[in-house]
């Protein structure tokens, strides 16, 4: 059994791990490149969402690399995500891979623990040493998923100090392979002062004052960079803090019903939208609301076109919210004909508006009166309350909780 799934952004260091544990080959699809987005639009239905298409052409790539079996995600609820597993090896067995299975991974409430007896059924064997290995499985996932989502904190927070463009990058990517290469519980345990060792590695310039945003939407499209034309290192580079909650890590505490976070936003979003509609429509309408009493300068809304649970989101942000709380927000509806100039276009139109609005309170602020001049200095809404390099290298560590 050679086993391999979708990407999913930077996730793939946690999804190997599960199966790296008990004990299969793992090949990793290509990332997701025009090749796999042609192949699966040219054999999906028109109308299915553009994840859909997207993780079908990663399949397709996987089996050309020797892959026989492909796990794939699936969740209940009024999304079509729960049915792609079932369509897509349809699909791949009318394309002439007879042979090849796609195993459902059910994550609709970790708590049943469907997931466990899968990875027991998985090895073969019912013994002590096969519940071991499931054990050992989930606990090296959601450690690495964690960590993962530490780095891209790390990425979104340290990237618009950078001196030479590209380090961030770099350093990301060198840190995903590491991670990947941890294999026991001491190097795990001993990681967070690896990615805090990485992020030391870039030179900084704390004077400047990037402005702070925020990215929300559908999962798929916000992690996956290809998809969403890499807006995270687009906006950096633009000199923007970009602040993401959503995560692998984010997504598998909320399932195990552990995600406060979340439950904050429903109940923040709980007055315009009471109850869940599929995607993440709730929760980008809390964010929304969170991110806007939290003085943020913009915030962005990425999702598939056709995704009905996010434009109705979309719709309740544009007609009630905007107008209540006055954050700058711009929508991405994203699929196969996404322009990366027109993309970049607005991005830095986007960038300018919230300039033009924060220099425009900073005006504000100065022509009340002297006093409030002091108070400027000491806002961290305006300065980010960082003035030396050591002081951003310490925002990074804690970002990832390190201990001294």
């Amino acid at each position: 059994m050679i086993i391999s799934f979708p990407n999913l952004g930077n996730a793939w260091p946690a999804f190997k791990a599960i199966f790296d544990v008990l004990g299969f080959e793992v090949i990793l699809p290509d990332p997701t490149n025009r090749e796999a987005v042609k192949i699966g639009v040219k054999n999906s239905p028109e109308f299915v969402c553009f994840p859909f298409k997207t993780t079908l052409g990663d399949f397709v790539n996987s089996i050309k690399k020797g892959a026989d079996t492909l796990v794939m995600a699936i969740d209940c609820g009024p999304c079509r995500f729960g049915f792609y597993h079932a369509v897509q090896e349809r699909i791949l067995h009318d394309l002439g891979y007879k042979d090849v299975k796609v195993i459902p991974l059910d994550q609709a409430d970790l708590l049943d623990f469907s997931w466990f007896k899968l990875f027991v059924k998985m090895t073969g064997i019912k013994n002590p040493i096969s519940y071991w290995k499931a054990v050992k499985a989930a606990k090296y996932f959601v450690k690495k998923a964690k960590y993962i989502e530490d780095i891209e904190r790390c990425e979104g927070k340290i990237r618009a100090y950078e001196v030479h463009g590209g380090d961030t990058t770099r350093v990301v990517r060198d840190l995903l392979v590491k991670l990947d290469e941890a294999k026991t519980d001491e190097k795990l345990r001993s990681f967070r002062q690896v990615i805090a060792e990485g992020f030391r590695t870039i030179k900084v310039d704390p004077t400047r004052r990037p402005l702070r945003v925020a990215i929300s939407g559908e999962i798929h499209v916000t992690l996956e960079s290809y998809v969403n034309l890499d807006i995270r290192r687009r906006l950096g580079e633009l000199g923007c803090e970009v602040h993401q909650n959503l995560s692998l890590f984010d997504w598998v505490a909320h399932k195990f019903h552990l995600n406060f976070h979340r439950k904050w936003l429903e109940h923040l979003a709980h007055p315009y939208l009471p109850m869940d509609i599929g995607g993440e429509a709730v929760w980008v309408i809390g964010e929304y609301i969170d991110r806007a009493k939290k003085g943020f300068d913009g915030f962005v809304h990425t999702y598939p076109f056709t995704c009905m649970p996010e434009i109705v989101a979309r719709t309740i942000i544009s007609n009630h919210l905007q107008k209540q709380l006055d954050l700058p927000i711009i929508f991405f509806s994203l699929d196969e004909q996404a322009a990366s100039e027109g993309f970049r276009t607005r991005c830095e139109a986007f960038c300018d508006l919230m300039r033009g609005r924060r220099s425009a309170k900073d005006q504000k602020v100065l022509s009340n009166s002297v006093a409030m001049e002091s108070k400027l200095s000491s806002d961290p809404y305006l300065n980010g309350g960082i003035q030396t390099a050591a002081d951003i290298h310490a925002a990074i560590e804690s970002i990832i909780q390190l201990k001294k």
